[in-house]
């Protein structure tokens, strides 16, 4: 296995195309085809379903794309602390931050950073909340993102922003017809499809029903991703609770949820940062500007809602 290989893979699963993928590995088409053979062969089983018309991934595929993904972003991740290392004048700005990030919102936020400061590289990595917390006591990432406002000891933070929460029925539950919301005390009693965990999803659900003094009941099974979600109640098989942004744009059985009348269920997403050692120019100059962003957030939001404050 080599890691041109995973980067063949990547490419195909992006285009949907082997010649395609291979214009972009500037590769022939058969040396890709047969790396990905060798590979498939090598992992003991199929990655692509190929057709005439076609090229989509195998479940097998489906499920060792973010574990290749990661590899590859771990290569990069090496390559900048090596350059980083041998460069002091090079300033590397390392966010960390979980799945349930929106990240086009991050984008919107760096935006003017970056412009102002043209000479930071951003580094992203996202991980799941133990390897964030783990990344940050070893000095791997020195901004994190995630759900929630706990900060743990020795850490400062601030809020970035809020999501709002939506209902995803299964499928022909009557009890979502000629509806527009949900309250907390009024959902159905179909099980609440989860995650595994590590994203921050089921923990926060938790915060927010358990201050509610309200209780749900969750499918046995765990989906592997927030479009599997979406997925399984589409198919019947139980509900959904997700944020906004992690809601496909073209998803349409979603309902507000409301903790109360008036009152809209939303996750936090707060900035964290360790308040030990010292920190480089670029970085206090990073942080001056999220909070700077985030005492605008707070003056902008409702009156109405400070109250609704949930994770």
């Amino acid at each position: 296995m080599n890691l041109k290989q995973l980067q063949f893979v990547i490419h195909v699963a992006e285009t949907c195309s082997f010649s395609r993928a291979a214009e972009l590995s500037f590769a022939t088409q058969p040396t890709l085809s047969n790396a990905i053979s060798q590979l498939e062969d090598e992992l003991g089983g199929r990655l692509f379903k190929r057709t005439t018309r076609s090229v989509e991934l195998t479940p097998f595929g489906d499920m060792m794309l973010p574990r290749m993904q990661e590899i590859l972003h771990s290569r990069d991740e090496l390559l900048q602390a090596a350059h980083a290392f041998h460069n002091p004048s090079h300033q590397l700005l390392r966010i960390g931050f979980s799945p349930l990030v929106d990240m086009q919102r991050l984008n919107s936020v760096l935006i003017p950073f970056r412009k102002a400061h043209p000479e930071v590289s951003v580094f992203f990595k996202e991980c799941f909340i133990e390897e964030l917390t783990e990344r940050s006591e070893k000095q791997q990432i020195d901004i994190q993102i995630r759900p929630g406002n706990q900060l743990t000891e020795g850490e400062s933070g601030c809020l970035f922003y809020q999501d709002n929460l939506f209902y995803l029925p299964a499928l022909d539950d009557p009890q979502s017809f000629n509806r527009v919301a949900f309250e907390l005390s009024e959902l159905p009693v179909t099980p609440v499809i989860l995650t595994g965990g590590g994203c921050g999803l089921n923990a926060a659900l938790d915060e927010i029903f358990t201050q509610r003094q309200a209780q749900y009941s969750t499918y046995p099974g765990q989906a592997m991703s927030y479009q599997v979600i979406e997925d399984w109640a589409a198919l019947g098989i139980g509900a959904g609770i997700l944020p906004a942004a992690k809601i496909s744009k073209d998803y349409k059985e979603k309902y507000p949820l409301f903790l109360t009348k008036g009152q809209p269920a939303w996750f936090d997403f707060q900035w964290a940062w360790s308040r030990e050692g010292s920190v480089p120019a670029h970085i206090e100059s990073f942080i001056r500007y999220i909070t700077q962003a985030s005492l605008t957030l707070e003056g902008h939001k409702n009156p109405r809602n400070k109250s609704t404050k949930t994770v």
